[in-house]
């Protein structure tokens, strides 16, 4: 008998990223125009800016790249900076620490899903300096057995005194930057690294034209995570004044979305729990 195989999304799939990254960026924001003297709007410009040099909305301690920080401080060390701003970024900590939280019923279905012999893998376009602090800082990366993460532009500012602590070796797998959802090649790729055949495959994801199409054409068992769509469209509108998109990855999104706009997938669930139903059992929601 073949070895199950689940492949699953990690942000708004396991967690609301949206959420928890909106309140804890606002967080700092809210600070830095008190620190730096400068207008909130003129701070996510700046950072706007900065993302879509890394072609990354998260990157960590961008913040030390601000124009603004460096005029308010021209003359000051990196230390001396940083503790400068300790009190932006104790409020970005703060908030993250009170809201990232796993949906409800995620820990205790990975924890049955990998006492029945399912193999769980993540698979995520953040890049793993953030999705693999994520895993630790949610307690739950003792149930995946690897993390499939995107290629990071330059430096990530960690600094040497933090409690970054490394992947064991062989945990993360680095996908080039070429190969980003909804790449089907990159998924089966994924089966023949893991030893499983796609049939025996699940892919959960919240993401219709990115992660359903994916799966999809990749053969795969393709689950949506529908209530991974649930956040407040007032959060995403914040997202979208400091998104690292330029004008060519609006233009793409927008042909994803009319090549696979009326994608069906093959279950759809409104709770991570709901997952089990169908990767034990094989029944349940279909979409």
């Amino acid at each position: 008998m073949q070895q199950k195989l689940l492949i699953t999304d990690l942000d708004n799939t396991l967690y609301d990223w949206v959420s928890f990254f909106t309140a804890s960026f606002r967080s700092m924001v809210g600070e830095l125009t008190v620190l730096l003297q400068v207008p909130e709007e003129a701070i996510l410009n700046e950072f706007k800016a900065i993302h879509q040099r890394y072609g990354n909305s998260e990157q960590p301690f961008a913040v030390l790249e601000l124009p603004s920080l460096q005029r308010r401080f021209p003359d000051l060390s990196r230390y001396e900076v940083l503790k400068k701003i300790d009190p932006a970024l104790h409020r970005f900590n703060s908030m993250r620490k009170r809201t990232l939280t796993l949906y409800q019923g995620a820990a205790d279905t990975l924890a049955e899903l990998q006492h029945a012999g399912v193999k769980v893998v993540g698979h995520t376009e953040a890049i793993y300096a953030n999705s693999y602090w994520r895993l630790r800082a949610l307690g739950i990366e003792s149930y995946f057995s690897r993390l499939y993460t995107l290629e990071g532009k330059d430096a990530i500012h960690i600094p040497p005194d933090s409690r970054w602590i490394d992947p064991p070796g062989g945990f993360v797998t680095v996908v080039p930057r070429d190969e980003r959802k909804p790449n089907p090649q990159l998924l089966m790729d994924i089966c023949q690294h893991e030893g499983a055949e796609p049939t025996s495959t699940y892919y959960l994801g919240d993401s219709l034209v990115r992660d359903v199409a994916m799966a999809r054409q990749a053969g795969v068992t393709a689950i949506w995570a529908r209530y991974g769509t649930k956040y407040d469209p007032e959060n995403w509108s914040y997202l979208v004044k400091i998104t690292h998109w330029t004008d060519e990855d609006v233009s793409r999104e927008k042909e994803l979305k009319a090549k696979y706009g009326d994608v069906v997938p093959d279950y759809a669930i409104d709770s991570f729990a709901q997952l089990k139903s169908i990767v034990l059992d094989g029944i349940g929601f279909r979409g």
